[in-house]
């Protein structure tokens, strides 16, 4: 983090918007551009049916399970997310 002293600050923000925010339909429809959507198998934060029902909502969109992965696929397992990402790229 650049600016260490400034952690609390970035926490209450976060909280700020995620207290704040909603995902509705209407908003992932708005969604126009392509979308590679990359989730873990095993994310307890975003479970697979919230998943795939957010993917259903995004026009254009992709989806990418990592399996055996968390919340944190793209680190727990780079190999995998990074072979999802690069047809997508491609296109």
């Amino acid at each position: 983090m650049p600016q260490p002293q400034r952690l609390e600050e970035f926490w209450a923000g976060m909280e700020t918007f995620y207290n704040s925010m909603t995902a509705s339909k209407e908003l992932f429809a708005s969604i126009k551009c392509p979308m590679l959507l990359v989730a873990g198998e095993l994310d307890r934060n975003a479970p697979l049916p919230t998943v795939i029902n957010a993917y259903n909502m995004i026009p254009n969109a992709q989806l990418s399970i990592i399996p055996n992965t968390g919340h944190v696929c793209f680190s727990e397992n780079f190999p995998a997310t990074w072979a999802s990402i690069i047809p997508f790229l491609k296109n």
